[in-house]
């Protein structure tokens, strides 16, 4: 039989595993959110250097190329800035993970240790029971 101190750990274990697990989802969408900045910032990268390649083959005049090219400078600017901000996100999601995960270890640690003492007390209660019942047929025997 748990003590009321070893169920509320119990149920603090089961709180912090819901915010590692709120944390896990929360650092997943971090990273999905991040990832599509990233590929976006490439995309917008690729498209300049396609346009360049255009212009080194003769298929686009350069200046038009000339014209695009700050509108396309500055649209990676933006993707780059966008980057910035979801990388922050993600870190700060990361963080909030790890943070949950070492509350968590501790919680459980401090359970653990709980259970421990839980189990060496029912252990000396059941040796004193056993020395007494021995105490009592030694008399009986006498």
């Amino acid at each position: 039989m748990t003590d009321s101190r070893t169920r509320t750990l119990h149920a603090l274990i089961r709180l912090r595993k819901t915010e590692v697990d709120k944390a896990r989802a929360a650092l997943a969408k971090a990273m999905a959110e991040e990832n599509a900045a990233a590929a976006n910032v490439a995309r917008r990268r690729a498209l300049i250097d396609s346009e360049r390649r255009e212009v080194s083959c003769g298929h686009a005049s350069l200046d038009d190329f000339r014209l695009w090219l700050p509108a396309g400078e500055n649209a990676v600017e933006r993707a780059e800035q966008a980057l910035r901000i979801v990388r922050q996100a993600s870190d700060q999601a990361r963080e909030t993970l790890v943070q949950a995960n070492a509350v968590l270890k501790a919680a459980q640690t401090i359970l653990d240790r709980r259970l421990e003492i839980e189990k060496e007390i029912r252990g000396r209660r059941e040796q004193a029971e056993i020395d007494d019942l021995s105490r009592r047929n030694n008399i009986a025997s006498v």
